[in-house]
């Protein structure tokens, strides 16, 4: 689910800060922009953006879409800069926070990161895109107690993503966790039975604790769905 992260585009009013709201018609393009942003219709979306911000030249819905835009046209700096001004003038906009903490990641600003995802996840709890990029920067902060908390509540809020019970295993498992991570490993190969890195995790969890044979079949099938996985090749000899 989360292993590319989707650019949702922004569609709703959901508060309005102190000063007078955006016009029915900002609002309409605005819709229109976000219409057009979900089809892949990029150029109609950025025309449709930029006239909403002529009706409301501060209209944070507007300023996020246009940071997607840039995103998708992989200009990251003008994607920063969009949603920047967003949060600028609402700062309850949970889509620019998360965005951004993406951004920030991708550059390794990684304080930085921490701080706009937990501002998208203020605004909206179960957020549960930004609560993965979170425990993402959690995990590469080796704050490994505080990435197990954030992927146990992404795996409430999402059961059913696959990058939530393997973050919490690997969260586990840098804590030497072993024997804890075994249900998340064991349900994320339930979820995804042909994702190789699943069972690579589950393979190699279980040759820390000795269970040899059960870490060949899971290696076995690792490299069954992925034949050229080094880790899982590298593995597998060490078991023979």
């Amino acid at each position: 689910m989360f292993r590319n992260l989707a650019l949702t585009a922004a569609l709703s009013l959901t508060a309005c800060p102190p000063r007078a709201p955006p016009s029915d018609t900002a609002i309409e393009y605005n819709q229109r922009c976000a219409a057009a942003l979900t089809a892949g219709q990029l150029d109609e979306a950025e025309a449709l953006c930029d006239h909403s911000l002529e009706f409301c030249d501060y209209y944070w819905d507007a300023q996020t879409n246009k940071g997607l835009i840039r995103k998708l046209r992989n200009d990251r700096e003008g994607a920063k800069g969009w949603f920047i001004r967003a949060l600028r003038n609402f700062q309850d906009q949970a889509q620019a926070a998360n965005n951004l903490g993406v951004i920030y990641l991708e550059e390794n600003r990684l304080a930085e990161a921490e701080a706009v995802l937990l501002q998208a996840l203020k605004t909206n709890p179960d957020y549960s895109e930004a609560r993965w990029n979170l425990a993402s920067v959690k995990l590469r902060r080796s704050k490994y107690p505080e990435a197990e908390k954030a992927y146990r509540q992404l795996v409430i809020s999402a059961p059913n993503a696959t990058d939530g019970h393997l973050g919490l295993a690997r969260a586990l498992m840098l804590q030497k966790k072993i024997e804890e991570a075994l249900p998340s490993l064991e349900h994320a190969v339930l979820l995804e039975p042909g994702r190789a890195e699943a069972w690579l995790l589950l393979g190699a969890a279980k040759l820390e604790l000795a269970r040899h044979d059960e870490a060949k079949h899971a290696l076995g099938r690792c490299l069954d769905e992925d034949p050229s996985e080094p880790e899982c090749r590298r593995l597998m000899k060490d078991l023979q």
